[in-house]
């Protein structure tokens, strides 16, 4: 066990890096938009660079596009390639060649909507002319994981592979053929309360945005199949941890629990971390890097992700952005959604995956949710949520959420 010495450096490192408490008034959002590159004639994963087999490629599509636009080409400092764009943005890939629109945090979500679709369909239109889809979907729909090899080759994937192999599909899935909508929010002056809160809305945000049904060309039973592959992948690490707990609390000893996957013992065997620890096997460093490896459905970063949103179609963008600030940062709105929402559990994640907005209860509760989101968006003001946005959303919300259906049920 470790010691209550290391308990608390890892309680005080949880709670002064991660639940940074912030001056009240401060409310910003930010994004991150993944979608799937695929072949347009034949459906298989795009490769990410140039192939002798294949001319198509995601880097040099980005490249083109990007060229006249103002997009200047970067490399990271593992060697991977990613762009700047001149609105604060960056465009980025993932392990299996995704690619990543992250936008810069604002404190308007108009602006970030319209900024963020106008990119995502320009690009979507590119790709289209370049023969590639760019599939907005939670899961690759038409492959298996064997079509999808790992394209970005830096120590970490590699290590993160190894250690998914050793398990199960599901994590080299998530790395590969997966792909979301993240918003992130500012924690405010109590983030340990609206990371909880923020937890416990992941079941209904899971079910809402579900956008992943089909699975290597088959239906896969769930709404959300990509919210499956979590509830799959790895207890240790994901999910909503201990919801029993005060947050800090909570998430020190989640972090303590989970496996670190970057190191082994001499015999190949992984350990959690708190056993290294409790061995005094651990640097701040070790320490950093095993908080990144932790994919919780919101995950405190001095600021809080939300990770549970199935990738969507730009047209749509509106939909959770709007929902999430209306409940967030309108104080009466969070306060009804506090008692609104029962704690989250891993039960209810799975329900969600499986049942999205046909389970009874989920689907009541987030038809409730958008009522209260909707009018603490509209209290928030023109400034931040203005009515074309509050429009789109609505919109959505009638097709979808209020007739018990998400994106994977189809209009």
């Amino acid at each position: 066990m470790t010691t209550s010495a290391g308990i608390d450096y890892f309680a005080r490192s949880v709670r002064d890096r991660l639940f940074v408490r912030q001056a009240e008034g401060r409310q910003r959002l930010g994004a991150e938009i993944e979608v799937l590159p695929l072949l347009a004639e034949s459906g298989l994963p795009c490769p990410l660079e140039p192939r002798e087999d294949e001319g198509r490629n995601a880097l040099s599509l980005v490249r083109a596009h990007g060229a006249d636009l103002g997009w200047r080409e970067r490399r990271s400092s593992k060697g991977a390639p990613y762009f700047e764009l001149p609105n604060g943005s960056t465009l980025t890939f993932e392990p299996g060649g995704q690619l990543e629109l992250c936008t810069p945090p604002t404190e308007s979500v108009s602006r970030l909507v319209r900024e963020a679709r106008a990119t995502m369909l320009g690009l979507h239109r590119a790709a289209a002319d370049s023969g590639i889809h760019l599939a907005s979907v939670g899961i690759d729909p038409l492959n298996e994981i064997d079509a999808v090899p790992l394209q970005l080759h830096s120590a970490r994937y590699e290590r993160m592979t190894r250690y998914f192999d050793s398990i199960g599909p599901s994590g080299v899935r998530m790395m590969r053929q997966t792909a979301a909508t993240q918003v992130s929010l500012d924690p405010g002056p109590d983030p340990a309360a609206r990371w909880r809160l923020l937890a416990d809305l992941t079941p209904y945000l899971t079910a809402m945005f579900a956008n992943s049904a089909r699975y290597a060309g088959q239906e896969t039973g769930y709404r959300s199949f990509r919210a499956r592959c979590w509830r799959l992948l790895d207890s240790s690490r994901t999910g909503i941890p201990h919801p029993a707990l005060p947050a800090c609390e909570a998430y020190t000893q989640f972090a303590l629990d989970a496996v670190d996957m970057m190191r082994t013992t001499e015999n190949g065997a992984y350990r959690a971390f708190g056993d290294w620890a409790a061995d005094g096997q651990w640097t701040d460093v070790e320490w950093e890097d095993h908080l990144s490896t932790l994919f919780p459905e919101v995950r405190p970063r001095g600021y809080l992700e939300v990770r549970s949103i199935d990738a969507l179609a730009p047209e749509v963008f509106a939909a959770p952005l709007v929902l999430l600030a209306g409940l967030i940062y309108d104080a009466a709105a969070a306060r009804d959604a506090r008692h609104l929402v029962p704690v989250g559990d891993e039960e209810m994640l799975n329900r969600a995956a499986r049942c999205g907005l046909h389970d009874p209860q989920i689907g009541s509760v987030a038809a409730d949710l958008v009522v209260i989101g909707s009018r603490g968006a509209r209290a928030l003001g023109d400034n931040m949520v203005s009515g074309p946005e509050l429009e789109e959303a609505q919109q959505f919300f009638g097709d979808f959420t209020l007739r018990r259906r998400s994106p994977a049920d189809g209009r």
